[in-house]
This record gives C-alpha cells, structure tokens and sequence, in this order.
C-alpha cells in the first residue's frame, strides 16, 4: 500500500488499541483516530439528536485512550476528533475543545437546518436539489470558520439525496477554492469513494483544478474497515494527477508525496 495514513477513523464501537492495531496490520504508518464530538460525555447534551454509536466517552479518557494505543501498539497514533459544524452551535461545541491537544480537528456536516440528512429519504426533485445547494453553503462556512483542518466526507448528501444540482461541479469548485485559499484540506473519504466513487471523482477533479490539500481517510468504524478504499483512493487521485496527501501534528499541517 502506498497510501500509508488514514486521518478519519472511530473508537466507540471497539477500541482505540483495536483500532491501532488495525492499522499496523494494514501497514499504515500513521493512523488519525476522529470520534465524533457527540460521542463526548461533555458534548453530548448538546447534540442528543445524533444518537450514540457506543459508549460515551469523556474527553480525557478518550485522549488517554488514543495515547495509550499508540504506546502499545508502537505506532504512529494521531489525536483527532470529527466536530458537527452546525451554526446556532458552533461557538458552545467548540468551547469543549478549548485547550486540549488535538492533532487535528475534522469539521462535518450532518445536518441541514436541523435534518439528518443521512437518515431523512423524503425528497423530491426540487427539494433534494435545494438540499445539496443548502449542503455546499454549510460546508463552505465550515472551511472558513477557522475551526477545522479538514473538512471530511464533502460529497456525503449523496447516501440519501440522488437529485445532484446541475450546478454541482462549480459547487464542487467553489468549495475546493475557497479550501485552497484558506488552506483547509478536503477528504476524499473511504466510504463515499466504495458507494458512489463517481461523485467522489469529480470532487477529485475539483481539488486538482485549485490544488486544493487532499486528506485521506477511511471513516472506519469498526478495525476492519480501516484504509477501506485506500487502494481505489489511489487510483483516483492518480488518474487526477494528485500525488500528495496531507496529514497533521499538533495542528500543524504535514504533507507526503506517494
């Protein structure tokens, strides 16, 4: 494998040392863990809505969980966390992050103006048209809050919404640009590239046109699915001419050629 990180993956459903251990069988050589925020014991109030994927966690076990795994399994172990980018929220989220040694942060959006979009299948033509264009605003706030590192899973409308804008390539590009000009990185994301890779491929292109910085990651949830889609991944940022990837330590960003 010559991708050789993966900077989105989760814990609750197993363990940070399971999930590092993962990683090492595949050969990665770092790996980026990213709970969701909502999974926090101290967020959680907060986010009740996104429901729980398994036991909640404070944010000092979770960090000390993360530490712990990279001491044991010897590996590279990244400190990250996936934070839900919604506007009436923003500023009380982001106070529980104040302080604490994050690696990098991911910004997401799961939610339109108060819809799970993931879990919501009632369109039509018209209204799942006016979603995506409603999605793109979102994610672009999200990349110029100054929050975020990366900005995860940015084709993500798809898994419930097959009514794509005519408009979304140049939604596609604006939100690349206007990564690329705030240096924010965007994910080209595991899951996405395994369900609908032609989507995936023209935010790929989008990327290349502005030279926009490329995150990798798997969304894994379970150790199994850790650097899913590496292999595919690859191919498409190749087929894009796009042979750098960035990662991050201490919110310092880190780039590799593969």
């Amino acid at each position: 494998m010559i991708l050789d990180t993966d900077f989105h993956s989760h814990v609750s459903r197993s363990s940070a040392q399971r999930m590092a251990q993962a990683a090492q069988e595949q050969g990665l050589r770092v790996l980026g863990l990213s709970e969701h925020v909502f999974q926090m014991n101290e967020a959680h109030p907060l986010l009740e809505h996104m429901g729980v994927e398994g036991p909640l966690l404070s944010f000092d076990t979770y960090i000390d969980a993360v530490r712990n795994a990279a001491e044991q399994q010897q590996l590279d172990v990244r400190l990250g966390l996936e934070v839900d980018f919604i506007p009436e929220k923003n500023e009380a989220i982001q106070s529980f992050l104040k302080g604490k040694p994050w690696d990098f942060l991911i910004g997401s959006v799961h939610e339109i103006d108060g819809v799970l979009f993931e879990h919501n299948h009632e369109l039509n033509k018209t209204t799942g048209e006016a979603r995506w264009l409603r999605y793109y605003q979102l994610l672009r706030a999200a990349v110029t809050s100054g929050y975020f590192d990366v900005i995860s899973h940015p084709v993500r409308m798809r898994s419930a919404n097959p009514y794509l804008p005519a408009t979304l390539d140049a939604e596609l590009e604006q939100l690349a640009a206007e990564a690329t000009q705030h240096n924010v990185a965007l994910e080209v994301n595991g899951y996405d590239t395994l369900t609908y890779p032609s989507v995936v491929r023209r935010l790929v292109k989008a990327c290349a046109l502005h030279h926009t910085p490329i995150s990798v990651g798997s969304d894994a949830h379970i150790p199994a699915r850790i650097a899913q889609a590496h292999q595919q991944t690859e191919t498409l940022l190749r087929n894009a001419h796009i042979n750098t990837v960035r990662i991050w330590k201490q919110r310092v960003p880190e780039e590799y050629t593969f």
